[in-house]
């Protein structure tokens, strides 16, 4: 084991060496500043050129440094520095090489220059060797250099004189690893203190995570949205009951106690229904598997829809807080929609090391150490709990062998629920500390908020308390380093890439031994029904080939003949719809690429929208660059890079199985799009990629929406012909061989794992060439391509139409395109034509920001409905589409 120790702390340093690689190659890093440009020689020397240096102080007293060069009547460099987050030195350095075209120039004794979004500064020269101005600074960065400052300033000219060319002489700064000036042991504990601080709220919210995935070997991806609306709930009770740091002691921990006790119970009754609504209702006997191959499954995809519906909740929660405006719609990225309200510090923040008289280069201080203990003493008292409870002691034994604990008598139901119970109970407690630390709620949620938890409970062992605190505390102090040393935006980055990794070389856990494949509260109960043949994806597509019957024919022949007259039809009425229709047909090529892994290899991917968005950028580039390449060539790019994205996913599945891989495709997703934002160079960042040419096939220019619909609808097409035919193909049946038992697959010579890497690189494929018709129809590329939320709703039209089926998989598009983009619509214009003015409940009646709930509700239903559990709807459902035989 401490083999396996070493190799992981190996992991994490060749990790981050190649994220800070990959920074640097971004121009990133905030290392030695860049050589200052030198004016030619035919630009003369003025009065004012030298190195000048000075600062001011804001109104909070907070000091900030102000250096900048002239040379020739130019300002050629900018840089500014102040203390951050517990006293953290914060230098910005990105200005220290001015383009020469965006030198401002001195207009007399005058400048005013913006350099960048974080920095706008004017000054006046009072003599040859002193200066005075404004400086306004809104430099988000790091996370513990975020600030918004405002001061004036005044700077004297340095020693020094310029040369015949204008080039300064100035004393030689070193600049060592940590920045000009700066004492690395003192940056370095200060880091560390940082660290420990952050990591103590996610190691918490590991160890709630540890318990529950030991419990059922399930992830939860809800965990994190409990942790979130617990924060928001903690705001909420602060300010509702004006709770102010001037009471005194005791009335101030009376009432903070009671606020962590409600913490501690909302979160731990959320997390019980989601027990209840997720888990429960997959281990009734005569539940189908709605197709998939993995009854894990199917509660892993329906804590993803409660993920989206709780993360909805917390928008709807933004609308009755002080600060929202009643009518005001923020759906641009990066604008804040969850609870933002702020509340009090009301931890102590004095320096512990200045109170006792030391003299320590560092700052330690009380709500930094309060923090740390809190998460300590949470974490030891459910540790103690499971050692010396008997309900601890029933879990423990539970999660070692559930077969062999029900034999003894042990109540599984009971004991999940305990462990849901324990584990919401801890995150409500990591978010108290963490409102009370950062004095506000939790900025994000969803389901990729509980990810880097699940590395640290990955990281500590699953099922082990202590090392699950252990790791978060880890993972913290290595996030802290990189927001200092590389930049807050590759974090991120670096977190999800460790977490892909634990799970690449221990899926598992590091606690030894194989993955899981089946859930230990999901098993098959001896008289479980027969699967329905609509359950089974061979017999869908034995069906779907088959002869069909001649209602069905009439029925086939109608279809097609409406949608190619129905552009002729939209222009001469003027009624429109082929960009609906042209969205609709794009999804579905999405979800027939992610039917080929889920519905025949079954392996769930949640991540396809990476390969959605590669194809995407793909078609902006090659289309930017060459505006008359034809569209079948950059069709044939697109749909190549996204294969090869889903060759890399494929890696991870020929190790991966069920949880784990959901897990890492989900990572590897969110990891995609965190690059393409910070890519900007290449992807024009969070603005994305616009005005793409219109696709040209065969020399003509496609601009016209028909057109338009009618290459998507060819390429829906061959996508439609491709899948069928790699079904039935002899991959397709090594396919379904390996989904339904891998071990009589590989004893008949099947080789599982390059199968299945083989359907993620068709998958790819597919999803790259839906990416370069986004493009290319929509004329715009951004990285909402690749959010989370597109694979969503690639996953419920895949499961709502049923698993491996072609035709039910286009039906499951048609289907939940419409919901989104024309019955909520219709739906929200309706409601607010009946909804009594002057009365305002939440966000009613603007439906306009519920997509996120619509997608949630959908994937949960659908989930539900897919179950043999369902009721009748369902059957009738699949019955429907085995009758007609599409």
């Amino acid at each position: 084991m401490n083999y396996q120790r070493l190799r992981i702390l190996l992991i994490l340093a060749g990790v981050g060496l190649l994220i800070a690689s990959l920074a640097a190659g971004c121009g990133m890093q905030p290392g030695a500043p860049k050589p200052t440009p030198t004016p030619s020689p035919n630009q003369p020397a003025t009065p004012l050129d030298g190195s000048w240096q000075g600062g001011g102080q804001t109104q909070s007293g907070r000091v900030i440094t102000v250096t900048f060069q002239v040379a020739a009547g130019r300002i050629i460099s900018l840089g500014y520095s102040y203390r951050g987050l517990a006293g953290l030195p914060c230098s910005r350095i990105d200005h220290l090489s001015i383009p020469v075209s965006d030198q401002p120039r001195i207009d007399g004794d005058r400048f005013s220059a913006r350099p960048g979004s974080d920095l706008t500064i004017q000054g006046v020269f009072s003599g040859t060797r002193q200066a005075s101005g404004d400086i306004t600074i809104n430099w988000q960065g790091r996370l513990s250099c975020s600030a918004s400052l405002q001061a004036g300033w005044t700077a004297h000219r340095l020693p020094g004189t310029p040369n015949a060319g204008g080039a300064l002489e100035q004393p030689a700064r070193p600049a060592g690893l940590c920045g000009v000036g700066v004492n690395c042991l003192a940056l370095f504990g200060q880091l560390l203190i940082l660290g420990l601080s952050n990591g103590a709220v996610l190691a918490l919210i590991a160890t709630g995570i540890t318990l529950i995935y030991s419990t059922v070997r399930i992830l939860n991806l809800a965990h994190g949205d409990v942790f979130a609306l617990t924060t928001a709930l903690v705001t909420s009770l602060v300010n509702g009951f004006a709770i102010q740091p001037a009471w005194g002691a005791l009335p101030l921990a009376t009432s903070l106690g009671l606020v962590c006790l409600a913490a501690v119970a909302f979160s731990a009754l959320l997390s019980v229904l989601i027990e209840r609504l997720a888990y429960r209702p997959f281990r009734q006997p005569g539940q189908a598997n709605g197709g998939l191959r993995s009854a894990s499954a199917l509660p892993l995809i329906a804590t993803l829809g409660l993920s989206f519906i709780l993360f909805q909740a917390a928008l709807v929660w933004r609308t009755f807080q002080h600060s929202w405006i009643p009518g005001e719609h923020r759906s641009v990225p990066g604008l804040p929609e969850v609870p933002t309200d702020r509340i009090p510090d009301l931890l102590p923040n004095f320096d512990i090391f200045s109170r006792l008289g030391w003299r320590v280069p560092l700052a330690l201080r009380f709500n930094d150490l309060l923090v740390i203990m809190l998460a300590l003493a949470f974490a030891v008292g459910v540790s103690q709990y499971l050692k010396h409870s008997k309900g601890g002691k029933a879990l423990r034994a539970y999660a070692e062998n559930p077969l062999l604990a029900q034999v003894i008598g042990i109540d599984g139901q009971r004991t999940m629920r305990l462990a849901f119970a324990l584990g919401g109970g801890l995150a409500g407690a990591a978010a108290f500390i963490f409102a009370l630390y950062y004095a506000r709620p939790f900025g994000d949620a969803g389901a990729q908020s509980g990810l880097v938890a699940f590395a640290a409970a990955l990281l500590g062992g699953i099922g082990n308390p202590l090392g699950a605190l252990i790791s978060g505390l880890l993972l913290g102090v290595l996030g802290a380093f990189s927001d200092y040393f590389i930049n807050a935006a590759w974090t991120p980055v670096l977190l999800l890439s460790i977490l892909i990794i634990l799970l690449a070389l221990y899926p598992g856990g590091l606690g030894g031994g194989a993955e899981v494949e089946e859930d230990a509260g999901l098993s098959e109960p001896a008289d479980r029904p027969a699967a329905l043949p609509a359950d089974d994806p061979a017999a869908k597509l034995k069906a779907e080939s088959a002869p069909v019957g001649r209602g069905a024919t009439w029925l086939k022949l109608a279809g097609g003949a409406a949608l190619l007259l129905y552009p002729l039809v939209a222009s001469a009425s003027g009624m429109g719809g082929q960009v609906i229709l042209a969205g609709i047909g794009i999804f579905a090529i999405l979800a027939l690429g992610l039917n080929l892994p889920l519905g025949l290899a079954g392996a769930l991917d949640l991540g396809i929208a990476a390969s959605f968005a590669m194809g995407g950028y793909a078609a902006a580039w090659l289309a930017g660059a060459w505006p008359k390449i034809d569209f079948s060539f950059l069709l044939a790019a697109s749909a190549a890079l996204g294969g090869a994205v889903g060759l890399l996913k494929g890696g991870l599945a020929r190790r991966l199985h069920n949880n784990s891989l959901a897990a890492a495709t989900l990572a590897f997703g969110l990891l995609a799009q965190k690059v393409i934002v910070i890519a900007r160079p290449l992807t024009g960042g969070a603005s994305g990629i616009g005005a793409i040419p219109a696709p040209r096939l065969l020399g003509l220019t496609l601009s016209d929406p028909s057109a338009k619909y009618y290459l998507v609808l060819l390429s829906l097409a061959v996508a439609a012909a491709l899948s069928r035919r790699l079904a039935n193909s002899r991959i397709g049946r090594a396919w379904l061989a390996s989904a339904d038992d891998e071990t009589a697959a590989q004893a008949s010579g099947i080789y599982t794992g390059g199968y299945r890497q083989l359907a993620f690189v068709f998958s790819g494929l597919l999803a790259g060439a839906a990416g370069a018709l986004q493009a290319s129809i929509l004329g715009y590329m951004d990285p909402g391509a690749a959010a989370f939320h597109i694979s969503v709703m690639a996953l419920a039209m895949v499961i709502l139409g049923g698993v491996g089926s072609v035709s039910g998989v286009i039906i499951g598009a048609v289907l939940i395109v419409s919901y989104d983009k024309v019955l909520i619509p219709q739906f929200a214009a309706l409601l607010a034509l009946l909804w009594p003015k002057g009365v305002n409940i939440g966000a009613v009646p603007d439906l306009r920001g519920a997509s996120f709930f619509n997608f949630g509700i959908v994937l949960y239903l659908t989930v539900i409905l897919r179950s043999r559990a369902a009721t009748r709807l369902s059957r009738l459902f699949m019955s429907f589409l085995q009758k007609f035989r599409f």
